[in-house]
This record gives C-alpha cells, structure tokens and sequence, in this order.
C-alpha cells in the first residue's frame, strides 16, 4: 500500500460510470454536508460512498449498536467505490449494496466486537467493514459476503475526470499543475503502478 490516494471525486465518478453501465443511472440530490445523495430511474435513493482502501467506514453518533443512528442510513441503497488496487489510479470496483443490510452488518460486527471485551476507553463510534482480511474476523472479508451486490461491468478512477482541458477556465489557460497530475494518472495506469512512481521533468 502506498501513501497515495486516488482523489475521491475520480473514485466516484467511475462509480457513477459503472451505474450508467448496469441501466441504473444517477441523478444527484441535494443534501446537507458532504452527503453524496442520488436518485435511480426508479426512484430508489442512492448513498455514494468512496474509500481507498478495501474498507467501509461507517461513523455513529453513539457507541451502542442498537441505538446509534449510523452515516450509512437515511437511503435506500449505499453505493461503495473503491480502487481495484488500494490507493492505485486505475480500474474500480463497486458495490450497490441495500442500506439496511449494510446497517445491520456494521451493528453486528460492534456488537460481536464489544462482546470480546476489548481493551478500550468506550465511545467508539467509528466501525469499519473490511473488503479483504485485514480487520478483526466479525467485520471482514465483506468482498466475499456482498459479492452478489458487486456491480459489472469497467470503469477507471484514473479516466474519471478526463482530460484537464475539460476543467479549465474558459477566460483563461489550464493549469500546469492540473496537466501534469492527470498525466501521472494516466501513466500510472497504463503501467500499473502508483502514481508516486510516476516522475515527470520539464525542460524549459
């Protein structure tokens, strides 16, 4: 795992990709915060949710499991968006999973978690639903659990926001910056590295 990170806005915009592939397009909602709340075709409510590692991060404003309201409620599907490879530009994976099962699955896991008496101060309401096995046995290999929940299809979190140009400011040039980052992520991908392996040089 390297120390960089496939901006979140890439990682959802391929998922957003991948919903159009499977027919079920989204249209956005306005929310309060930073909430990413869509719309399908068929009315259901959408919670797009982006991590760059093979986890889900679920927050409570409380420690007990069966009363403490969790940031993955209030709609009626959680869409989870990762990079195929931790923290890698490149292809993505996606999950549409039903928000109660989700819900259920982060309250079990404390629940079963608490149970083992662990050795903490309390007041932990931050849960995580690992996609791989690298978390405590109750709240792993969720890869395998929701793999019929798992989205087809292809779409890269390093093509997501396509070329600079489409971003630049009409009353003026683009960015150098903003060139160069998305030539990294388009190296990096082609070669199937991270971007941090990716150097480039200016001669001017």
């Amino acid at each position: 795992m390297t120390e960089d990170r496939v901006p979140n806005e890439a990682l959802a915009e391929a998922g957003l990709d991948l919903m159009k592939q499977c027919g079920k397009p989204l249209e956005r909602i306005k929310s309060n915060g930073r909430s990413m709340i869509y719309r399908m075709p068929d009315g259901a409510t959408v919670r797009l949710r982006t991590c760059n590692d093979h986890l889900l991060v679920v927050l409570a404003d409380g420690e007990d499991p069966d009363r403490a309201r969790l940031n993955v409620e209030g709609t009626d599907h959680v869409l989870i968006v990762m990079p195929e490879r931790e923290r890698t530009p490149g292809p993505v994976v996606g999950y549409l999973v039903p928000a109660e099962i989700v819900a259920n699955a982060a309250r079990s896991s404390h629940k079963n978690w608490l149970a083992t008496k662990p050795n903490t101060r309390g007041d932990n309401r931050t849960w995580n639903l690992w996609f791989n096995t690298y978390g405590l046995s109750e709240a792993n290999n969720f890869a395998k659990k929701w793999r019929q929940y798992r989205l087809g299809g292809t779409a890269s979190a390093a093509l997501a926001l396509g070329s600079p140009a489409s971003s630049a400011s009409p009353s003026g040039p683009m960015k150098l910056g903003d060139v160069i980052a998305w030539a990294k992520l388009q190296i990096a991908e082609a070669a199937g590295v991270s971007a941090d392996c990716v150097k480039i040089t200016i001669d001017v």
